[in-house]
């Protein structure tokens, strides 16, 4: 291993910096260490002698924790049992009052039986799945000068198998909401809703630099969030009347129509709490490809069909439209096995993964 000397690119960036000079390539090579994978006897020697092996002064362990982006999803644990049943009440409607309506020598049955009338809905379908890794202690303690360095290796390693637990209930999340997009009806245009009003030509592409526009749109997402509490079926499936509390709700908007309306929208406006959505909303970076952040396209759940929907700038819902009851996650470690001396622990991770069609859930989409 050779130490460049990088005085030169030290001054050239200084020179860039302060103004004295244009811009120019940047050797960033001779600086940025994109580490080696593998020690060599001939280069990573040291530089007087050219003999002696550089040794490793320092060990980080890289490791940082994944936290799912979606775990607003997990409405509630169960462990025993299989079938997640659900049932609702519906609302009865009104019959005549005969109060006014009495006839003398006449008498009114107060015994009609009016029964109340249920829905039930049976959520079955559980999405198993696994991870597993293996320690070899012995062998690991030949890469580690000390217990706790080897200790702070494997705890990485279950770390990351967390990490890839998260990333699996982000995912599968994504695809819960994705198959509820592709399913539902209850889909607001708001180029072709705002061209119509505004007597304008917007496409999805200039409709995020119009100020006009975005306004509007923020205007259509808070008055469902708004309409959403009242009962109606106008936001779900139209089987039932459904109202959502406040605290209910849920709204989840594409990164790129939250970025374009704080950039065109609200550093402009005289009075910014007119032209946000509300707080509580969740910034989704992508739904489902992050080459092609607004797209979705799915076989979804009811028929198989392929369904292709673009140009998704945000949902809201209520909180028992889609989710995820989770119901078993275990861990567990296997023996040392004598002859290899290894073990293996295993993540066992068990959802049911649920949509509800009958529940509030509106799509804006800038089509």
């Amino acid at each position: 291993m050779t130490t460049d000397h990088i005085y030169t690119l030290v001054n050239s960036v200084a020179s860039q910096s302060t103004g004295h000079s244009g811009i120019v390539a940047t050797d960033a090579a001779s600086l940025v260490a994109l580490g080696n994978t593998i020690l060599s006897s001939s280069t990573n020697t040291e530089a007087f002698i050219n003999t002696l092996l550089q040794r490793i002064g320092r060990t980080i362990i890289d490791y940082r924790r994944y936290r799912n982006k979606l775990s607003d999803m997990v409405l509630n644990d169960f462990e025993y049992g299989m079938i997640l049943q659900k049932v609702k009440v519906v609302m009865p409607e009104a019959i005549d009052d005969p109060t006014y309506d009495l006839v003398d020598g006449q008498s009114i049955d107060p015994w009609t039986v009016y029964k109340p009338t249920a829905i039930q809905k049976l959520f079955v379908k559980r999405t198993p799945y696994m991870f597993a890794q293996s320690i070899s202690r012995q062998a690991l303690k030949e890469a580690f000068t000390g217990q706790d360095a080897m200790g702070q290796f494997i705890a990485a390693v279950m770390g990351e198998m967390r990490n890839a637990v998260e990333l699996a209930l982000e995912n599968l999340g994504r695809t819960t909401i994705n198959n509820m997009i592709a399913e539902t009806s209850n889909v607001i245009d708001l180029v072709t809703e705002y061209n119509a009003a505004a007597t304008a030509t917007l496409t999805a592409a200039s409709a995020l630099l119009d100020k006009d526009f975005l306004a509007y749109a923020i205007r259509r997402i808070n008055e469902t969030f708004d309409g959403m509490q009242s009962l109606s079926k106008m936001y779900n499936d139209g089987s039932v009347a459904r109202f959502t509390p406040s605290e209910d709700v849920r709204v989840k908007l594409l990164s790129p129509f939250v970025r374009a309306a704080e950039t065109v929208v609200q550093y402009a406006a005289f009075n910014e709490e007119l032209v946000r959505v509300d707080n509580r909303y969740v910034k989704v970076p992508f739904l489902q490809s992050a080459q092609t952040p607004m797209s979705i396209s799915v076989d979804r759940a009811s028929d198989s069909a392929t369904t292709t929907v673009s140009n998704i700038i945000g949902i809201v819902h209520d909180r028992d439209a889609c989710g995820m009851y989770r119901i078993e996650e275990e861990v567990n470690t296997t023996p040392l096995n004598a002859k290899g001396r290894y073990y293996t622990t295993y993540m066992h991770e068990e959802q049911l993964w649920f949509n509800d069609l009958s529940e509030n859930f509106v799509v804006f989409t800038l089509n």
